[in-house]
């Protein structure tokens, strides 16, 4: 994949983060019979806090070269989230790209 810079991070991911995640979550909980927000911008993201509790993406952009091309971890519970540099992390021989890690809530194991 392409990766993000830790400004898309921000931009794209901080903005979901920060709308309101948990009420969204809350919303499709209680009324799971409208699907008007099926493809809209976010939703796929927003449904992995459906089975996770935490939510981390690690990014790295092959828009940066050299010494300026580092990895970067967004991490979220739902609401805020944290962005910090992960400057081991593998992207499995690849130059670039993202990483999704969902951590699941007890009752959606069965999901592995």
């Amino acid at each position: 994949g392409v990766g993000m810079q830790k400004s898309e991070l921000i931009e794209n991911l901080g903005r979901i983060a920060r709308s309101g995640t948990a009420n969204f979550v809350k919303s499709l909980e209680q009324d799971s019979s409208d699907v008007s927000l099926i493809g809209q911008f976010g939703v796929g993201f927003y449904s992995a806090f459906l089975v996770a509790t935490k939510v981390e993406v690690v990014s790295k952009s092959f828009k940066d070269s050299g010494a300026d091309q580092k990895a970067w971890r967004w991490t979220s519970q739902g609401g805020t989230f944290t962005i910090e540099e992960a400057p081991k992390e593998e992207f499995f021989g690849e130059q670039s790209g993202s990483k999704l890690i969902l951590h699941l809530k007890e009752e959606a194991q069965e999901y592995l």
